[in-house]
């Protein structure tokens, strides 16, 4: 742990990257612990604005709180941007040993009157970069987000500079993209951007329930690039520019689970559509049932709220499925139903007690 010894604040990029000295000793990835708020209890529900640490090298910066209202234009204020202002400290891992350097080219003139302020213009932010950032959150206040960037000299491998291993200091999620092995609160990946690149995401939760990822932010080519979440337990591929993503989930740790893309290639949109609108599902009776116009049905699959499969039938051949006998309380039940094409359709009921 080092800090800002300056009574104005210092340039994060110019510490890191453009002094030789420390670019030499340290990794590009420096760590501001954030005092949020204790768990909280409001009726029957808990808040939970937890203590986390907000993170920041060469492709940007995560926060720890969402965006504090609409006002910011959709822009979260609270995101580190490589402004270090005066006796703040934060942490560094060393990747040689040796002595840290301060000096007077490092400072900058204002942003020194709160934590997060805008960045001058410096060597580093004008490297080229298309970034998204990502927010995993409950409704009782459970905050994660992520960063993922593609960056002027950054690579698919590790770069210190670009890459930023999660702390995982939140003590109720943490939120982060995996590659090579490692759980990055940050990763920048290599340039030129294709939009058939895919990042796999991970998550761990000691809170089980429902919990929604979304877009926070998005920045150059970004910006105006289809993002799909592929959710891999219940088979659906889910555009993130449209809308928010829901999903049920238990406790513990989900490295499997989530694929960010780029492009829906599972099914041409219009042939999804197509066979999404001929596949009904709908409950009679205490009984689920399921038809399809086009082709038969091959094999169900359906999962509780929990994520846990609740019922399976792989030796189906009809164009009409009745499931009886299956025990469920007032939940969401996702269906997975194989058609004899092979296509694969999601399909969401809510069941209830009659």
């Amino acid at each position: 742990m080092i800090g800002n010894p300056y009574p104005s604040a210092i340039s994060a990029d110019t510490f890191l990257f453009t002094n030789p000295n420390n670019s030499t000793l340290l990794d590009g990835t420096i760590y501001f612990w954030t005092h949020n708020t204790a768990i909280q209890q409001s009726g029957s529900k808990y808040i939970y604005v937890t203590n986390d640490y907000a993170s920041y090298n060469g492709t940007g910066g995560v926060s720890t709180l969402p965006a504090p209202s609409a006002d910011t234009g959709g822009l979260n204020i609270n995101i580190p941007s490589g402004a270090i202002a005066a006796g703040q400290s934060f942490f560094a891992s060393a990747k040689n040993p040796g002595t840290i350097v301060f000096n007077n080219s490092m400072r900058m003139t204002g942003n020194n009157s709160q934590f997060f302020k805008p960045a001058i213009t410096s060597k580093r932010n004008l490297l080229e970069k298309h970034r998204v950032w990502l927010n995993m959150a409950n409704e009782g206040g459970a905050f994660k987000q992520l960063l993922i960037g593609y960056v002027e000299g950054a690579t698919n491998g590790y770069d210190s500079d670009f890459d930023g291993i999660t702390f995982d200091g939140n003590a109720h999620i943490d939120f982060y993209s995996i590659n090579l092995g490692s759980n990055l609160v940050i990763q920048g990946r290599g340039l030129p951007f294709t939009d058939s690149d895919t990042v796999s995401l991970g998550y761990r939760t000691i809170i089980a329930g429902n919990f929604t990822i979304s877009i926070n932010q998005a920045d150059g080519m970004l910006n105006n690039q289809p993002v799909y979440l592929e959710d891999k337990l219940t088979n659906t591929i889910y555009d993130l520019k449209q809308s928010d993503y829901t999903f049920t989930t238990a406790t513990g740790v989900f490295n499997n689970r989530f694929l960010l893309r780029y492009k829906n290639n599972t099914l041409a949109a219009d042939e999804f559509e197509k066979d999404s609108n001929n596949v009904l599902a709908w409950i009679d009776k205490k009984n689920i049932k399921l038809s399809s116009t086009i082709e038969n049905i091959n094999k169900v699959f359906i999962y509780d709220t929990s994520g846990k499969l609740a019922y399976s039938d792989s030796k189906i051949s009809s164009s009409e499925v009745v499931i009886t006998n299956l025990k469920f309380k007032n939940e969401v039940l996702l269906i997975k139903i194989v058609l004899a094409n092979n296509d694969i359709i999601t399909k969401k009921i809510i069941a209830t007690r009659e």
